[in-house]
């Protein structure tokens, strides 16, 4: 099966599960680290050209962006569990069964995807209201809002791509291919906000475009003859074989990215109560924690296939230690990021807003001051729900969600609120829940690792 491969995938698939650990896992991290960073400085500009048409635009952008993270969170977790399967198949050298899979998982994500598009253009305003979005946020960003939701349907075909090529451990092509995507994207932005003076609408058209030309050269590669994971058109198709597995492993992966994106949304609407000015802020102080955390929380993503992988190869040990590594180089990537964010935080602050009111300015400082800490909280929980999901174990990676979401976040914003805590209350609840989220993480974490330790995996030990 393994002669399918071209000589250069052997050698790289010779590479992830047979060399140095340490190197592999920073040669298949760095190119998805640089393209979080480009990923994290697509938003980071959108919300500095948005600050230039005003305070408004900022609340439906920092608004609605959650609310397009959770839908989107549907097509990534069906890529997440395709990458699981496809990737453990490769390690494996089952090739043929590795293809299949990839069929499968753009089969689904396209159908899923496509439903629930339709239903959040149908019901736009009416899940902006229920949402408890501000009036002013719902007059300036609804066609922002619908714009975005369609560029959801390309992101879930361009994420199922990304996704088999992080399976093959081909994360260069990845790099370069988004690298184009967001130039195109920041370029065009640029164009519409300040040669053209537009608004939000057109930097959700500026995404729609930057993603259409990704899922243009996304198709191509997929189904050019010479991948070793090619995908025909005539045989996509829902397979119940191929499908059931994949649905099975995703559901708790999407379900808990979409349940963590929208505790991000029902916190913005509990700021509600704050203000368009307490959204905005949250959302800026949030971006400024985003990019350390952007290039953190992209180990997950590497380590996952790479476990995956190895599994599939029956090494055992070496997919234990690769979390060990992630974790370490997440950690310490994120430390050197809020170290140089918190060094230049008074040169980056003035990005973001035009305004000269002190006191904003001083919320967006208060909020963040609290919210920095979730760098190295949500990549470590990040990292070990990257390890559980590798292992096929996605229901743990729900429940931590789940824990983080109606446990410890929004129920402490409400006690928060009801003893009349002020906007501080946005920071303080978003230490609080990833603090003891990664608490619980590792709990999960020490009672998996006694079990495999004592009864191994499948028929793998770790001695």
């Amino acid at each position: 099966m393994i002669q399918m491969l071209t000589p250069k995938e052997k050698k790289r698939r010779d590479y992830i599960l047979n060399g140095n650990l340490w190197k592999v896992v920073f040669y298949i991290s760095a190119p998805l680290a640089i393209y979080g960073l480009f990923n994290y400085l697509y938003g980071f500009f959108d919300l500095i050209m948005v600050s230039y048409i005003g305070g408004n635009e900022v609340a439906s952008v920092v608004f609605i962006d959650e609310i397009k993270n959770a839908i989107m969170a549907f097509g990534g977790g069906i890529a997440a569990a395709g990458t699981v399967i496809v990737a453990r198949h490769y390690g494996a050298g089952n090739i043929e069964e590795a293809r299949k899979n990839a069929l499968a998982s753009l089969a689904l994500a396209l159908s899923v995807s496509f439903v629930i598009v339709f239903l959040t253009l149908l019901f736009g305003k009416g899940i902006l209201k229920l949402l408890n979005a501000p009036v002013e946020v719902i007059e300036a960003g609804l066609g922002y809002f619908n714009i975005q939701m369609i560029s959801t349907t390309l992101i879930a075909v361009n994420s199922v791509f990304i996704g088999l090529e992080k399976a093959k451990g081909n994360t260069t092509r990845i790099l370069v291919i988004n690298i184009l995507a967001m130039t195109l994207k920041l370029i065009l932005s640029a164009i519409f906000v300040f040669v053209m003076g537009k608004g939000a609408v057109h930097v959700a058209l500026a995404t729609l475009i930057a993603q259409g030309f990704l899922m243009v050269v996304a198709v191509f590669i997929m189904f050019e003859k010479n991948n070793s994971l090619q995908i025909k058109i005539s045989e996509i198709k829902i397979i119940p074989k191929f499908i059931f597995p994949i649905l099975s492993l995703s559901l708790p992966v999407f379900t808990g990215k979409f349940l963590f994106s929208m505790g991000k949304v029902l916190v913005n609407s509990m700021a509600a109560i704050y203000g368009p000015l307490a959204i905005a802020a949250f959302g800026i102080a949030m971006k400024l924690a985003g990019g350390p955390g952007s290039i953190a929380l992209i180990f997950e993503e590497s380590e996952t296939s790479i476990v995956s992988q190895n599994l599939g190869n029956k090494s055992l040990p070496r997919a234990m230690k690769t979390y060990v590594i992630s974790n370490l180089y997440a950690l310490v990537i994120g430390g050197i990021g809020i170290f140089l964010v918190n060094h230049y935080l008074d040169s980056i602050l003035p990005l973001f807003t035009t305004s000269t009111d002190p006191i904003f300015n001083q919320m967006i400082k208060d909020i963040y001051f609290w919210e920095k800490f979730s760098t190295l909280t949500s990549a470590t929980i990040a990292v070990i729900t990257g390890l559980f999901i590798g292992f096929k174990f996605t229901k743990i990676s729900f429940f931590i969600n789940i824990i983080r979401l109606f446990v410890f976040r929004l129920p402490v914003l409400w006690l928060l609120q009801h003893f009349g805590v002020g906007y501080i209350a946005l920071g303080y609840v978003m230490f609080i829940s990833n603090l003891l989220t990664m608490i619980i993480s590792f709990i999960f974490l020490g009672f998996f690792y006694v079990k495999v330790r004592n009864h191994g995996y499948l028929d793998m030990h770790l001695e």
